[in-house]
């Protein structure tokens, strides 16, 4: 059997049959068009509003916005307040942003376009630093609601390693049956593969590239794609990559 291996998720997307129709436009809040990381802007452009992502960490849509936009959102909800009450609001971090003008926000922390959260409970979220944006493949940050707005963490070394985690995670169903129900509707099979059945495929699993799952912090997780017969495997292992745990695999003829 012929293998490929460490595909992209904008390669998996096209080999379950995803394909654009033109470039879509992104659009901020207030309607101007933005210009964002190639690998984005392709991604998008295939998986734009598909309900393949309806439950994922990453959001599909044309429409986004920037981490300053919801600083000034949070500062017109309270201003009113601070104005009758500023001595109570000296530790309040949104407040310094008020109090001083937007070009210097930047002291405080950079912008970010903002490109996700965590479907399950909304605490983080993830963002690409303002000054990355003419990258193809910048890296990504991400925001936990704990912190302060201002500490951003990297995430991923890359944003195509970014899409990967989160789509391999979508296509494990670990969390959510998402996939399986959307691809079925698409006209794919899918099914659970036993780890003696693997053996049978002759799979090169050192070759393989694994993503650590969002939601299993002890799994790994990898896909491989048959050519011969059209199947995607979603293979998942131990924290050390060694170990399969389970695997699914989605074929059409």
């Amino acid at each position: 059997m012929s293998f490929e291996y460490n595909l992209t998720a904008i390669e998996i997307l096209k080999k379950l049959g995803y394909t654009k129709t033109k470039d879509v436009i992104i659009i901020d809040n207030k309607g101007k068009e933005v210009v964002i990381p190639s690998i984005l802007h392709e991604f998008l452009s295939l998986a734009i509003n598909s309900s393949l992502f309806s439950t994922s960490d990453i959001w599909v849509s044309q429409y986004i916005h920037f981490l300053y936009d919801d600083i000034e959102e949070m500062i017109e909800e309270e201003k009113e307040y601070w104005e009758n009450n500023s001595d109570d609001n000296i530790e309040n971090e949104y407040y310094k942003f008020y109090k001083l003008p937007k070009d210097n926000w930047e002291k405080i922390v950079p912008n970010y376009l903002l490109i996700g959260s965590d479907f399950a409970a909304g605490i983080v979220e993830f963002g690409i630093c303002i000054k990355d944006l003419d990258k193809n493949n910048p890296p990504v940050y991400i925001n936990h609601e704990c912190d302060l707005i201002s500490e951003w963490k990297l995430f991923s070394d890359s944003l195509s390693s970014f899409l990967m985690k989160i789509f391999c995670d979508v296509l494990s169903c670990e969390m959510y049956d998402t996939a399986v129900e959307v691809l079925e509707d698409d006209g794919w099979n899918v099914d659970t593969l036993y780890k003696y059945e693997l053996g049978d495929y002759n799979i090169d699993f050192d070759a393989m590239l694994k993503y650590p799952s969002l939601y299993d912090d002890n799994a790994l997780l990898s896909c491989v794609y048959n050519k011969d017969n059209n199947m995607l495997l979603i293979i998942k292992f131990d924290e050390s990559g060694k170990e399969i745990l389970n695997c699914i695999a989605y074929s059409r003829e």
